[in-house]
């Protein structure tokens, strides 16, 4: 007669988000320099994407007020006031998206190199329970910390070096008709765009460190 062997448990462990949350923020601290370098990649995109669509805005407001002086000042420049006034040109939308895809291959790029330098601590995880999902998860929240964090510096400090670039040029008037909503509603925007494009670019290396075996990590010299 045939005896039933007992179950034994799986091996791997579903881990909870702020045990991941915490992985991460260590692995961010102990890789200062590189986390350094990829934020100042997005930083930059984002700066260049908020200085653009603040200096239309506040161009746009400034119109709006009507000023003589203003208007003087603005035609100085060679700018149309009776044109002016719709979407970014096709030549600000090109060299937006560039610096986007730019901040997007540089983003995914250190990953990868993260992901090289992070073998053998993968395949511990790997043989200590962690599930494939908790490793993506890791690398996830990686991203969206340094895309959010970098993408916030990198929108306010595009919007303040328009507004003082403009208020070096056409006085106080910039901050009396600047549309303060939609700066906001500008620089809000860039934070997300920088979130989501650097999520978007660490789900390949993400996906890659999950599919590593633990063992093959593990006899890898890195």
């Amino acid at each position: 007669m045939a005896t039933s062997l007992p179950r034994v448990p799986g091996r791997q462990r579903v881990l909870p988000w702020h045990k991941a949350l915490e992985i991460a923020l260590m692995s961010l601290k102990v890789r200062f320099g590189r986390s350094a370098i990829t934020s100042s990649s997005i930083a930059l995109a984002c700066a260049f994407l908020a200085f653009t669509v603040t200096g239309h805005d506040l161009l746009r407001g400034l119109i709006a007020l009507n000023d003589p002086d203003v208007n003087f000042a603005l035609q100085r420049r060679g700018i149309d006031l009776e044109e002016t006034g719709g979407g970014l040109a096709a030549r600000e939308m090109w060299l937006i998206g560039t610096s986007m895809v730019v901040c997007l291959v540089g983003v995914t790029n250190a990953l990868l190199m993260s992901v090289t330098e992070r073998i053998k601590e993968i395949g511990t995880m790997k043989c200590l329970g962690a599930l494939n999902s908790f490793v993506v998860k890791l690398f996830l929240i990686e991203a969206l910390l340094l895309g959010t964090l970098s993408s916030t510096v990198g929108g306010v400090a595009g919007l303040a070096s328009c507004l003082a670039l403009d208020a070096s040029l056409y006085g106080r008037a910039v901050l009396t008709g600047a549309p303060w909503n939609r700066l906001a509603g500008g620089v809000a925007m860039t934070v997300l765009l920088g979130s989501v494009l650097s999520v978007m670019a660490a789900i390949y290396p993400s996906l890659i460190a999950a599919r590593m075996q633990p063992v093959e990590a593990m006899r890898k010299e890195v």
